[in-house]
């Protein structure tokens, strides 16, 4: 992961905990010999020790945590999404000691949505490609086939869909679940395509992979308007096909960094939080390459929905 800002680091037996600072960023606690305990993000990070602190007084885990807890290492953001996507990525590539454990999948499935020549929407496993291009909506990230399978099952007996108009029950006529009553009838011709396509896709639309929106790599820029000492005031987020590249304090960086750009497999958890950051407006959008403002399609959908 690049090193983005200047860290400050401040030591428990030295430096009152007043000197921490109050603003965005991400923390690091070592032990007396330099071993990562544990990392940690929050809007005033001042604040968020002081929590550790109290919590720590507490015969448990958290006491045994902040009883080795030898100095701190600060990393400022200019706001809450660097620090989440921060503290995302350096979580499962440093595996802090006290942090939970991310389990890594070395291969995983999605499911990929075809019409059917009557119209209904199909679901297919799929191979999904950690790298690449985006160019099509995918719902959920799965071990195997047959996580797949019992979760489509599950989702047609709880929301009476139909598995043979979906391709996964063989035969003709009314299906087993719509002899049952488990089945709204779109295998009798009771329910359209529409009607089907749109309840499967409303259940499915929690799990979404979205299809990357852009034509190229994008920045988020992220501003605070009343930047402490050693806080950025400005940062930006270098995203291509919902990868994470990296956050950094000027353009320059970012060029230097697509001049040099790695591939980067695609990570549920730094997906949600940018999807969710352009989805809600919370970046300002530029176009990596030309640095050129974009308009956000996430927000703009929005607004013509609403």
């Amino acid at each position: 992961m690049p090193k983005t800002t200047q860290r400050i680091t401040f030591s428990r037996a030295g430096e009152s905990i007043d000197s921490l600072p109050r603003c965005s960023g991400v923390y690091r606690f070592f032990d007396a010999e330099g071993a990562l305990l544990y990392i940690g993000k929050s809007v005033d990070i001042h604040s968020r020790v002081a929590q550790h602190i109290n919590e720590g007084r507490k015969p448990g885990r958290h006491q045994r945590l902040m009883s080795q807890v030898a100095h701190i290492d600060c990393q400022l953001t200019a706001g809450e999404i660097g620090a989440l996507l921060i503290e995302n990525a350096a979580i499962k590539s440093e595996v802090p000691l006290f942090n939970r454990r991310q389990r890594q999948l070395r291969r995983l499935w999605t499911i990929q949505l075809k019409p059917s020549k009557a119209g209904f929407l199909q679901p297919a496993a799929i191979d999904f490609a950690p790298t690449g291009v985006r160019d099509t909506d995918t719902y959920g990230l799965f071990p195997n086939k047959h996580r797949i399978t019992t979760s489509l099952q599950n989702l047609a007996r709880d929301h009476a869909l139909c598995l043979r108009v979906m391709g996964l029950d063989k035969g003709n006529g009314a299906c087993f679940q719509h002899q049952l009553g488990r089945c709204d009838g779109a295998c009798t011709g009771q329910e359209s395509a529409d009607s089907h396509n749109a309840r499967l896709l409303d259940q499915l639309d929690r799990q979404r992979i979205a299809a990357w929106p852009f034509t190229g790599p994008l920045l988020l820029q992220e501003l605070t308007i009343h930047p402490i000492e050693h806080q950025p005031a400005k940062q930006f987020h270098l995203v291509d096909q919902w990868a994470w590249h990296g956050c950094f304090d000027s353009l320059a960086d970012v060029k230097n960094s697509l001049n040099s750009k790695a591939a980067i497999g695609f990570d549920r958890d730094a997906y949600r939080l940018i999807f969710s950051a352009i989805y809600r407006g919370r970046v300002a959008l530029q176009d990596a390459l030309t640095q050129q403002p974009l308009v956000n399609p996430l927000l703009a959908g929005r607004q013509a929905a609403s």
